[in-house]
């Protein structure tokens, strides 16, 4: 894009449509809410299909939502707080590095209130009981799943993680009721952890995803969502309060695992302990 994206956005006015003007209004009167939008919040917001915006970014020359916000943003926001909105030009070590943990502890303190404690009890049973766990999620989320898979193996749970889109497809189609599948997406929209959920909602699996936000496709699709919370950047899905935030949730579940059966699981703490030992200084 040579100009700037609200420049687009005026320049192409007099040739939308009906659904791609509400959009473009909606965009030039609230810039600043749209940047920490996700696609269904702002077709919510402007009164038109999900895939109407899709279209609209298109149209002004974008490659996608994701890319819209970020041009977007780069109007609107100085260099500084496009990285973290906290964040301003002139600040010390010490006072970012300040409100880099106090925005992580605040996004801890929010995903903690959102919590539900009887679905966290209700996921950790169908863990237990389950004769097959797949946790799917790529880019960022794939770090989250690897360390979840991780946890669980400490305390004697085998969970299935494949960095491979196909193996991750694969492995969704082989699901069965007697499953259980752990998705985890920050936008709730990725097209691969979706068509994952999908096929093992459609084989009879238990299906649990982790999100930011409860409107989105992945949660639409699940029987049980965790939200994340999340600090407000165009780099949310990157932040390190994101990811603490969706390791944490994790943290829960392993921990209330463990403590139903504290005996089993404790044994098999010790086991892998004595397993990895050896390979210790």
């Amino acid at each position: 894009m040579n100009t700037n994206c609200i420049q687009r956005i005026q320049e192409a006015m007099p040739n939308l449509t009906e659904a791609e003007s509400k959009i473009a209004e909606w965009i030039l009167a609230h810039p600043e809410l749209v940047i920490n939008m996700n696609v269904a919040d702002l077709a919510q917001n402007a009164d038109v299909s999900e895939a109407s915006i899709v279209r609209f970014t298109r149209r002004i020359g974008c490659k996608g939502y994701i890319d819209f916000k970020m041009k977007l943003a780069r109007d609107i926001l100085p260099e500084e707080r496009q990285y973290d909105p906290v964040l301003v030009r002139g600040d010390n070590t010490e006072q970012i590095c300040r409100k880099i943990f106090s925005s992580a502890v605040e996004v801890l303190r929010n995903t903690q209130e959102m919590l539900d404690m009887d679905a966290v009890y209700q996921v950790c049973v169908r863990i237990r009981n389950a004769r097959r766990l797949v946790i799917f999620g790529t880019g960022g989320s794939l770090a989250v799943a690897l360390d979840a898979q991780h946890k669980l193996m400490k305390i004697g749970i085998s969970a299935i993680v494949h960095r491979d889109i196909d193996m991750q497809l694969m492995s969704s189609s082989a699901l069965t009721e007697d499953d259980a599948a752990i998705c985890i997406s920050f936008s709730g929209h990725n097209y691969n952890t979706i068509s994952c959920l999908r096929t093992a909602k459609m084989n009879g699996a238990f299906c649990i995803s982790i999100v930011s936000q409860r409107n989105t496709p992945l949660a639409k699709l699940s029987d049980i969502v965790f939200i994340s919370a999340y600090d407000e950047t165009i780099f949310q899905s990157e932040s390190t309060s994101t990811r603490i935030a969706q390791l944490t949730i994790i943290d829960c579940i392993v921990g209330n695992i463990a403590l139903i059966d504290y005996g089993k699981y404790n044994e098999a703490i010790q086991k892998s302990r004595d397993a990895v030992s050896a390979n210790k200084v």
